[in-house]
């Protein structure tokens, strides 16, 4: 008589598990230390982003300098000293001008806490579309000097370096706000006591 057995299937456990694979619910206190460690590693990892991508328009803005010094024409000097400003307003955006999410009204309404925010100034409202328009302007202005007299044969590139880097930090700042924590300060309220 043959018998049968039955096999049971092996289930790996979790590293960090405990017996029962169940989510616990999280106090008030667990819930905000929760939040603190989140938004520290989030500004942690922006200040890294910050600092990698800030080499990006310093070292471009470094390759204007020959072309600047050394160029007879004017037309080259401008558009050198025009592709540094942008550089540097872009090196500016990244640092200085706040990263902030377009809000839902209904994000907006279920805040509990009215948080003061202060107004931005002018600089920080506009820097953004006129950096865009004035690195795009240095972009469509490269192909001129693709076979001009007395111009590097290279410096069309370089009049390609304002937009890609502008590019390339707007990206940047889009990721950086890939994780956010006011999200979860919002859930946090929106449930407590229940």
């Amino acid at each position: 008589m043959a018998t049968a057995r039955l096999r049971k299937t092996f289930n790996y456990l979790a590293e960090n598990s405990d017996d029962d694979d169940t989510p616990r619910d999280l106090d008030e206190e667990e819930q905000e230390k929760l939040i603190k460690k989140l938004r520290e590693q989030d500004d942690e990892r922006n200040e890294e982003f910050k600092r990698i991508f800030l080499a990006i328009p310093t070292v471009s803005a470094t390759s204007y300098i020959p072309a600047l010094i050394m160029s007879r024409l004017l037309q080259v000097k401008l558009i050198s000293l025009l592709s540094m400003t942008s550089l540097i307003a872009t090196a500016y955006i990244l640092v200085f001008v706040p990263n902030t999410r377009a809000e839902s009204p209904e994000r907006a309404k279920s805040r509990r806490e009215v948080q003061s925010k202060p107004e931005k100034g002018p600089v920080h409202k506009y820097i953004g579309y006129l950096n865009g328009g004035l690195s795009l302007l240095i972009a469509l202005n490269a192909m001129s000097f693709k076979d001009k007299q007395g111009v590097h044969e290279g410096f069309w590139l370089l009049c390609l370096l304002p937009v890609v880097s502008f590019s390339i930090i707007i990206l940047a700042r889009r990721l950086m706000l890939s994780v956010d924590v006011g999200e979860l300060e919002d859930l946090k309220y929106r449930y407590k006591g229940a």
